[in-house]
């Protein structure tokens, strides 16, 4: 099973991942988190001097080598490089960057997201992405500036389907001022891999753009909050329980179709025939 969240930065999608993470291993499930390289995640760092500092330089190296890491580890499969970098050359066909880099530097991120994704498609266990393909068609739509929303559907259907779309909700002020803190705390190598405070803010308006269009889809979306304590409690509460419902489903289908299969084959489930 995939979880995808989304949702506009400083809305707390990474942490609310690692509290689901924690809640589903307490309660016996095998649960992998995938979480997205950002250093201003980490502790922030406010006195970079002595072990702050190294910490912080820490985390700079970790998210310029990441990267570097995962494209070679997807050079080493040859197959699935070529079908992630079709994935990645798709969507940015359908949602073009105004620029270059922007391009190229979205297309290797799809990239090693494809992979990390189909690598685990068909996993037994729950895997659990902090941003997956909703956030990046959201970061697409964003540089492309695109006001239609036929070439955002388009992308939508086109990138793979999660089992479960959670969108982490926060109000407009309170996003604001999280993502000024957030700039501000920034040091000037983490501008470049970020987007300026302009497309973060415009981010607001892109989720609620994309939250309407999967709904229009069919697709099932799920809204929680990591706001405060209490927010965060009732959210992972209510993500829970819809987690376990569904792997209850999906272990009742297969019952069935186990039993399904052992009914249609020669002896009919009838060993001494």
């Amino acid at each position: 099973m995939i979880i995808e969240l989304f949702g506009p930065p400083g809305a707390g999608k990474t942490t609310f991942a690692r509290a689901l993470t924690a809640r589903l291993r307490e309660r016996g499930h095998l649960t992998e988190l995938k979480l997205s390289s950002r250093p201003t995640e980490r502790q922030p760092v406010l006195d970079l001097c002595g072990a702050a500092a190294g910490r912080y330089q820490n985390a700079v190296i970790h998210r310029l080598s990441r990267p570097l890491g995962e494209m070679l580890t997807i050079a080493r499969h040859p197959f699935a490089n070529s079908r992630d970098v079709k994935t990645a050359v798709h969507l940015v066909r359908l949602l073009p960057p105004t620029s270059i880099f922007a391009s190229i530097k979205n297309a290797q991120y799809i990239s090693r997201l494809s992979h990390a994704w189909y690598e685990k498609s068909d996993a037994a266990h729950i895997v659990l992405f902090d941003q997956g393909f909703v956030q990046a068609v959201c970061s697409l739509a964003l540089l492309a500036g695109v006001a239609n929303d036929t070439p955002i559907a388009n992308a939508l259907d086109y990138a793979p389907i999660s089992d479960l779309l959670i969108h982490l909700k926060a109000p407009s002020e309170l996003l604001r001022t999280r993502l000024h803190d957030r700039r501000r705390l920034q040091s000037t190598i983490e501008h470049l891999f970020e987007p300026d405070l302009k497309t973060s803010l415009a981010s607001i308006s892109m989720i609620d753009r994309l939250h309407d269009l999967l709904l229009e889809r069919g697709r099932s979306v799920l809204s929680a909050s990591s706001l405060d304590q209490r927010s965060l409690g009732e959210s992972v509460n209510m993500i829970e329980k819809e987690v376990i419902k569904r792997l209850q489903n999906r272990a009742q289908r297969s019952s069935v179709m186990t039993t399904a299969r052992v009914a249609a084959s020669p002896h009919g489930g009838n060993r001494h025939a």
